[in-house]
């Protein structure tokens, strides 16, 4: 049997940190540190191995340590922090503070100015949902389209092209109107050069943009694209083309697009449209405070949001971000899990979630997780492998191990939105004889015997003098991927599988380059299967193994059948009743190759903190104006809704 490893997956709250003094963010203040008695719950789970009977004893310790902090009896004056940049004193209850982006920029930023929005590696930090604003919203939750920038569209016939209206009274944050001009231009530079972090999505169907006149955009395709502005022109969560100042841009010369940070405080760079303005960025905070002349104000479109300062903090870990949602010096973290958001709330009761902080606590997230493998590489493009490596993870321990609780099974790579309920229901019967989230260790080992392997001294499977060894990599913090690696791994040795984890810094190129035999990575749909089926094309397939870039096709399989019914599925509307037959078609190929491996959903738990915002104004189940995710492009509808308690 394989020596199985302790494992302690879920990180709660053990000892105090150094607090993060905001006094740029709340102007003066007189603190006050009072002594106070701190319960601290450790959850420890133990995998136990009981050598007699060969099998798995799962034992849950709960530890309650008590302890006493510092005795502090004196009154601390904080002087604020030089202000930096002119800006000035925000009160706290106008100021929200946000930790954790969406997983990425752990611990500092990096592109402290880069604030061009067609360069890459950019950190989800106010740029995209303080700052740009889209033609129009899309509520992931609720399936409404909300105009923005644009009042609406029409296609051409035959879908060869669309024609976009633009919302008169739209500018500029330095006073310039903004126009189809700016659009066209924006899609036109992102066709046309390919240093455009935009370039791959706009330039596979965009033949040209046309300003007919300031308020009229005509834009034609390369060939029938039904669903151009599902995929480029609607803001939804990371989706949708970010529009950049033609009277700016115009001057970067092509060669420099990449290098051009549009930063320069002096000319008030970043030019942008949204409701709020860079004031500060270092490696530790990007600040953005409210512009009163926006232009939605001015025109009567929206109101003046009542939060007055955005505060964007690093990727961290949960114990920090667990410490500064306690002693009230964050807002909104992503994210904890189910544990340790409730040693939270027994230190800090001010805290609310999607469902009230009640089961299942978050929202779910457009991003349900698989194991993903790189199908080039023997002897995962045996199929017969990959489901025996299915059949050996069980998802219930992934679930309650790894998260707590706070997850669902996912049998199909795309959320349980109601607009995706018909397409879960079309292979329900095919999910009886594929049953991509069944756990059954006697149908893994019968799969493995019939390709010819057999276990060794140790218990790992073997041919031909090698073991099967899957070394996986995923996010170093991300709440739906992270902790279910050492769980997966851990089902994995358990079922003959020779598996390692690790969480690299640079776990991206790893997948994107084919270094890594396994990966915890996410898919996105929300109206319909395609954006996550057209990821396994062909095409997308590099030449070799490791080395050659493969994004978003890194599962590297490749079925010509199974393209044509996505490029079918490709050629009609996103709502057209012809999807479902193809998808069907599609999914008939899919599911006995198993090219990814379904795991669980994701289910966001994120806290949000109701000492300085009302609870009423922060999106909930039976308020979802957004879901709370404040990295996404959405997150400015977050800002607009809020509102402080006085």
């Amino acid at each position: 049997m394989p020596k199985i490893k302790r494992i302690v997956p879920m990180l709660v709250l053990a000892a105090m940190l150094s607090s993060l003094t905001f006094a740029l963010a709340c102007g003066s203040e007189t603190i006050v540190e009072v002594t106070r008695e701190v319960e601290v719950v450790k959850e420890v789970e133990v995998v136990k191995e009981v050598e007699v009977e060969k099998e798995v004893e799962v034992v849950k310790e709960v530890e309650v340590v008590k302890e006493v902090e510092k005795e502090v009896a004196v009154e601390v004056e904080v002087t604020p922090t030089p202000v930096p940049l002119g800006y000035t004193d925000v009160p706290r209850n106008r100021t929200l503070i946000m930790a954790g982006l969406g997983g990425e920029h752990p611990g500092a930023f990096t592109d402290i100015e880069q604030f061009n929005a067609h360069a890459p590696g950019l950190s989800r930090s106010g740029l995209y949902q303080a700052a740009s604003e889209g033609l129009f919203y899309f509520n992931m939750l609720t399936g409404e389209l909300i105009p923005w920038m644009a009042t609406d569209y029409e296609y051409d016939d035959g879908y060869t092209g669309v024609t976009v209206n633009i919302r008169d009274g739209v500018e500029w944050s330095d006073g310039t109107p903004f126009t189809a001009h700016d659009v066209a231009f924006t899609l036109n530079m992102a066709n046309t050069n390919p240093l455009s972090a935009r370039h791959g999505a706009v330039n596979q169907w965009t033949d040209e943009a046309t300003a007919i006149d300031d308020h009229t955009v005509h834009i034609s395709f390369t060939g029938p694209s039904p669903r151009y502005v599902w995929d480029l022109l609607i803001f939804r969560a990371d989706i949708g083309v970010p529009w950049i100042p033609k009277h700016i841009f115009e001057d970067v010369p092509e060669d420099e697009l990449a290098e051009f940070g549009h930063y320069d405080p002096a000319k008030g760079w970043p030019v942008v449209t949204g409701p709020y303005r860079l004031v500060h960025t270092d490696v530790e905070k990007k600040i953005w405070d409210r512009r009163d002349d926006w232009w939605a104000a001015k025109i009567g479109f929206q109101d003046l949001p009542q939060v007055e300062r955005l505060i964007f903090l690093p990727g961290m870990n949960e114990i920090t971000m667990a410490q500064l949602l306690i002693t009230n010096e964050i807002d909104m973290a992503f994210s904890l899990t189910v544990p340790n958001y409730k040693a939270v709330v027994a230190q800090n009761p001010n805290m609310t979630t999607h469902y009230y902080g009640e089961p299942p606590f978050g929202y779910e997230d457009w991003w349900p997780v698989g194991l993903g493998l790189n199908t080039k590489r023997p002897p995962f493009d045996n199929k017969n492998v990959r489901w025996a490596i299915s059949y050996s993870i069980n998802r219930d321990e992934v679930i309650e191990f790894g998260f707590g609780g706070g997850q669902i099974v996912q049998q199909l790579p795309w959320p349980y939105y109601a607009p995706m309920q018909k397409y879960h229901d079309e292979v329900a019967d095919l999910l009886e004889t594929y049953d991509t989230s069944e756990y059954n260790p006697e149908k893994s080992a019968a799969l493995m015997e019939g390709e010819g392997y057999t276990r060794d001294g140790e218990g790992f499977w073997v041919k031909d003098g090698e073991r099967v060894g899957i070394h996986i990599v995923t996010f170093p913090q991300h709440p739906s991927t992270t902790p279910a690696a050492p769980v997966v791994t851990q089902n994995l040795r358990r079922g003959g599988f020779d598996a390692s984890f690790s969480t690299p810094t640079d776990f991206i190129d790893q997948i994107f380059q084919g270094h890594a035999d396994g990966f915890i990575w996410g898919h996105g749909s929300m109206v319909d299967p395609e954006p996550v089926l057209k990821g396994y094309r062909c095409e997308l397939v590099t030449e070799g193994e490791i080395g050659f870039i493969a994004y978003p096709g890194f599962y590297r399989w490749c079925n010509e059948e199974f393209d044509s019914y996505v490029e079918q599925m490709t050629a009609l509307p996103e709502d057209s009743p012809g999807v479902l037959p193809l998808y069907r078609k599609a999914m008939e190929i899919w599911l006995p190759e198993l090219p990814d491996i379904p795991l669980t959903s994701t289910i966001i738990t994120l806290p949000m903190n109701t000492t300085y915002w009302t609870e009423e104004s922060w999106p909930h189940n039976d308020n979802q104006y957004v879901h709370e995710g404040f990295w996404h492009r959405t997150g400015l509808h977050i800002f607009l809704n809020l509102e402080p308690v006085e």
